[in-house]
C-alpha cells in the first residue's frame, strides 16, 4: 500500500488534472475493439486501452492516465481477502492518500461484465490540489480497486473515452 501512495502522490504533482466528476457507476457500453489488451494477472482482470492512453505497470500497480495525463487511474489489489472488506476499507485507505474527503456519492452496489462492483466518489485534497475521486471495487480473480481522480470539471472532455475504456474491463479470458 506504501507504494500506492507513492505513486499517486507523484502523479498528483507531476500531473495536469482533470476532473471525474462526481463518481459514477461502471457503465455497460459497447466498446469498439481497440490496439491494445492489458493484464492485471493478480487481479485476474483485462481491458483495452482507447487510442492515445497509456497504462503503467508498477509492481502489482497499474497507473492507466488519458492521452494528455490529464484523468488517472490507479489498479490495486487490496490486503483484504474478500469483496465486502475491502468495501469497508475504503474509507480508512482513502484517508491516508485525500486529505479533507468529502462523500457525494455514498456509494452504490451492481455488477460489471458478470463481477461484484462497488462504486463511491467524493472531493478532497492531495497536497494541498483540490481533486474530484471516484473508487471503484471490482471482485474477479482478488479484489481490485479502482481509484480514479483529476481536478474538478474536465471530465466531460473524456466522457466517450473513459465509457469505452469502462465497458473493456472484463475477467481475463
Amino acid at each position: 500500500m506504501k507504494k500506492l501512495l507513492i505513486s499517486l502522490c507523484l502523479i498528483l504533482t507531476t500531473s495536469t488534472f482533470a476532473s471525474v466528476g462526481s463518481a459514477k457507476p461502471i457503465a455497460k457500453f459497447s466498446a469498439p475493439v481497440t490496439q491494445e489488451v492489458f493484464h492485471h494477472k493478480e487481479a485476474g482482470i483485462q481491458f483495452e486501452l482507447p487510442k492515445g492512453w497509456t497504462a503503467k505497470p508498477d509492481g502489482e500497480v497499474i497507473t492507466v492516465a488519458t492521452a494528455d495525463d490529464s484523468l488517472q487511474m490507479v489498479f490495486w489489489v487490496p490486503d483484504e481477502d474478500t469483496f465486502d472488506a475491502a468495501v469497508k476499507d475504503l474509507d480508512k485507505e482513502l484517508d491516508k492518500t485525500i486529505k479533507n474527503v468529502k462523500t457525494t456519492d455514498k456509494g452504490t452496489q451492481d455488477t460489471h461484465n458478470g463481477m461484484p462492483h462497488f462504486s463511491a466518489g467524493g472531493t478532497g485534497e492531495v497536497e494541498g490540489v483540490t481533486i474530484e475521486w471516484s473508487v471503484d471495487v471490482l471482485a474477479a480473480k482478488k479484489v481490485v480497486i479502482i481509484l480514479t481522480f483529476a481536478a474538478p470539471g474536465i471530465a466531460e472532455a473524456h466522457a466517450a473515452e473513459t465509457a469505452q475504456f469502462i465497458a473493456s474491463i472484463q475477467k481475463i479470458k
